[in-house]
């Protein structure tokens, strides 16, 4: 297999001269023997992983720490259709070995379009793949990382996403030598709060016809730190608004549109579509505490001029309501037919909203509607 350097930028990390002397027959550089020792000082300090920038089999020589090597094809495929046509994404793509103790094999960044398949580099034998779209470190961020273990302890912080760099990830097992190519289904860490509609229904209250002004909505107990490979048991590790909306809380943000927005106009009798959606980490917490508050949509206006707050447990009150799992889409349609609350931490009761909330996983079409 004959492996060129020619439009693949590669950041070599290794323990000893080994790897870099592999990786010099594999790769047909040829430096004098002052740089061989400059690099092989500088490596030396590093963990045996090997960084590339790279979209087809030519571009990506891979890890060279053996002569058996092999390139395997990775799909990353998105049913919740996050990578649209055209979308540029970069991906952190593991190889393992897939035996007892799981250690890293290879290691590449690749940087790609939707519908690019990029190729990972390994040793041959059985492996277990693991990507990661839209990482929030910088490459040098994983040179800790030697096992699947290490990986799998790894947070990401909900602050450094955005609407339109979500992160991604999913692992799959494949045999390098012998498949030519795995596929890796990506799941979002984060959940989706959307606000379909709101009304409001005053009828028989003696502000009937009166309509909510400065009308905003946020999510307040939001977790912010979750374990990227995680499936579920998601109990609140970072928060933020705890208790209400807290501005330095959101001032964090790059995007605080992912937790706050407006609507814009009134909102009165007649349906508004505001096309408001929010993310937030799972929060699976069993029992509400101090540490462990509940994620709620706060929906907040005045009434003839005086503040009101409608915060909605998201996810909670009927036997099914388990809180906010991993990737999933809560839907709300709302109508507000009280003057709520001053709390903006206690959820309101039937007396005060109806709500239709429908549960749809992201890789799904179904809706199943849960009214309370």
């Amino acid at each position: 297999m004959n492996f060129t350097t020619s439009r693949c930028r590669a950041d070599i990390m290794t323990k000893d001269r080994r790897y870099l002397n592999i990786l010099l027959k594999h790769s047909q550089l040829h430096i004098n023997a002052q740089t061989h020792f400059i690099l092989s000082s500088i490596i030396i300090f590093f963990s045996p992983v090997f960084i590339f920038s790279c979209c087809t089999p030519q571009d990506c020589p891979g890890n060279s720490h053996g002569e058996s090597q092999d390139i395997l094809e990775i799909k990353l495929t998105d049913k919740a259709i996050l990578l649209e046509q055209g979308y540029e994404y970069t991906a952190d793509i593991f190889v393992f070995n897939n035996d007892r103790l799981q250690r890293l094999d290879s290691y590449q960044r690749v940087k790609c379009r939707s519908g690019k398949i990029p190729f990972a580099a390994s040793q041959n034998g059985k492996k277990i793949i693991a990507a990661i779209v839209n990482p929030q470190s910088d490459s040098y961020g994983w040179s800790h990382i030697n096992s699947l273990q290490a990986l799998e302890q790894e947070t990401a912080d909900l602050r450094k996403e955005t609407h339109d760099k979500i992160l991604l990830s999913g692992l799959c097992t494949a045999e390098a030598g012998k498949d030519s190519g795995c596929e890796i289904a990506l799941t979002p860490l984060s959940a989706e709060i959307q606000i379909e509609s709101i009304r409001c229904d005053f009828s028989g209250k003696p502000y009937q016809g009166a309509k909510i002004e400065e009308v905003k909505a946020y999510l307040i107990n939001v977790n912010t730190s979750a374990r990227i490979f995680q499936k579920n048991g998601f109990t609140p590790e970072t928060l933020c608004n705890q208790g209400g909306f807290i501005e330095n809380d959101v001032k964090q943000f790059e995007d605080s549109g992912i937790i706050t927005n407006e609507i814009k106009g009134s909102v009165g009798s007649q349906t508004v579509y505001p096309d408001i959606v929010f993310r937030c980490y799972p929060n699976e917490c069993e029992e509400e505490s101090a540490g462990s508050p509940f994620t709620r949509l706060v929906i907040e206006g005045k009434i003839n001029g005086n503040t009101c707050f409608y915060p909605i447990d998201i996810n909670r009150g009927q036997p099914s309501g388990k809180g906010i799992g991993r990737n999933c889409r809560y839907i709300y349609n709302i109508t507000i037919k009280s003057s709520g609350s001053s709390d903006p931490d206690t959820a309101v009761t039937p007396a005060d909203v109806d709500i239709t909330c429908g549960i749809v996983p992201w890789d799904e079409s179904d809706n199943d509607e849960i009214i309370f």
